[in-house]
């Protein structure tokens, strides 16, 4: 055997001697003072020094007080009967590398312990992988808690398991009343119950992997307000959900917006009546709405006179008129008719009716609510109204031509002498309306 593997000091038989230079990893004998008396081959090329370098120094002779440092209560312990081990920066490894060290006792016959023994395994790759997933958790955790949105995660039963600072924040419950509960329907208003667990469910049974969802949300102060979910599922291979990760803002100023944006388009800016386009998507949808039997009535109104309004008052007072127009046309309807403005000084009335009567009816009210509301906005220059009106099924059956007959029979009121209505009495153009002169007249 080659002197660097002899010792006075080995107690060992010369087959465990042969077992211990036949194993592939850094194997060493260390007595009382830590110094080296044994090492194998694989130890003489991990220290990448020979034997004569090695054997007879301690571990802080030939590695640094830092390693012997590292290794100080490992091998204290091993000394003690205990099998230890610790980790250390190889620094005499170019480049360095991590390794792990285990050390455990030798004991003689009568059980005392004259050395210890180390082996020396190769954890460089798990150090820097576990490096790299700890920093890259710490990163996120980072985020998550800098998110200007809240992040809320569960488990698979959704149970809270991650409450940010964020989700505290804009909820308005903190981590301490969330983890460990399933909590996601916390502040949801009953209206929005059903619909938001048949949400969590449908992700969690694996019909849906990711969703988004706006719903209000009332926090524990009692302050409401729009929230939006972002939900996205983690799945076990078997496909059932293990982790759902939610993110939380608060859109509340976006749904305002929104809502604000949509009634604008909806209504009128100038009369608060329907505008053109929110009226003729009434029309198509009482189109659709109405039973066999029942009458669907279009009354064009047109203004008489109102040029003169504007040239003599002046555009404002001009506007005025027009909403105090509008304001008696809808004081005139039922509730569920509907009031819009085409443009200029041109109306619509949509009603669901019960009979032609009840149709001339109408027409009547809203001759009468223009001619009044002129009279009580300027009395100097009287504005009438020229009404025409056509019905689904005589006249049309779809909202172009009816809005096409209605407008042709206002025109007809119109030559007549104006402060009129007139009902169209056949669905072709030439057909001559029906002409009613106001009983007041």
């Amino acid at each position: 055997m080659s002197d660097a593997f002899r010792s006075e000091d080995m107690a060992d038989s010369a087959a465990v001697q042969r077992l211990l230079e036949a194993v592939d990893l850094p194997i060493g004998r260390w007595d009382r003072q830590a110094r080296l008396t044994f090492c194998n081959p694989p130890y003489l090329r991990w220290a990448k020094r020979s034997a004569q370098d090695l054997l007879g120094y301690t571990l802080a002779e030939l590695f640094g007080p830092d390693a012997w440092a590292r290794a100080r209560d490992a091998f204290a312990q091993a000394f003690n009967g205990q099998v230890a081990d610790y980790e250390r920066l190889l620094t005499h490894l170019h480049p360095p590398r991590w390794g792990r060290v285990q050390v455990f006792p030798e004991r003689t016959a009568q059980g005392e312990i004259v050395a210890v023994y180390t082996i020396a395994f190769d954890i460089h790759n798990d150090v820097v992988l576990a490096e790299a997933l700890r920093r890259s958790n710490w990163m996120l955790e980072q985020h998550m808690r800098n998110a200007p949105w809240g992040v809320v995660e569960t488990d698979g039963d959704l149970r809270v398991t991650r409450w940010s600072p964020a989700a505290e924040a804009l909820l308005g419950y903190s981590s301490e009343q969330s983890l460990g509960l399933a909590c996601l329907d916390r502040g949801v208003s009953l209206d929005e119950l059903a619909g938001w667990q048949g949400v969590l469910q449908s992700i969690r049974a694996g019909e849906l992997q990711s969703t988004v969802v706006q719903r209000p949300h009332q926090r524990p102060d009692g302050q409401n307000i729009w929230t939006e979910w972002t939900l996205s599922a983690l799945r076990d291979p078997a496909g059932s959900m293990v982790s759902l990760l939610c993110f939380v803002r608060d859109v509340s100023d976006q749904v305002r917006r929104q809502a604000r944006l949509l009634r604008e388009a909806e209504y009128d800016a100038l009369t608060g009546v329907l505008s053109r386009r929110a009226i003729m998507q009434r029309l198509d949808a009482a189109l659709e709405r109405r039973q066999p039997g029942e009458l669907l009535a279009v009354c064009f109104v047109d203004l008489d006179g109102f040029k003169p309004v504007n040239d003599r008052l002046g555009h404002h007072e001009g506007d005025r008129l027009l909403k105090h127009v509008a304001q008696a046309l809808a004081a005139s309807v039922r509730g569920d008719d509907v009031v819009g403005r085409l443009g200029g000084d041109e109306f619509v009335v949509v009603g669901l009716l019960r009979s032609e009567r009840d149709a001339e009816r109408l027409a009547e009210k809203l001759v009468h609510a223009v001619r009044k509301a002129s009279e009580n906005t300027h009395a100097q220059v009287l504005v009438t109204a020229s009404v025409g009106v056509a019905m689904v099924p005589q006249h049309a059956s779809n909202n172009f031509d009816l809005l096409q007959r209605a407008d042709d029979a206002m025109y007809v009121a119109k030559r007549g002498g104006k402060n009129r209505w007139a009902i169209c009495q056949n669905p072709e153009p030439q057909a001559t309306p029906l002409l009613v002169t106001p009983a007041w007249e």
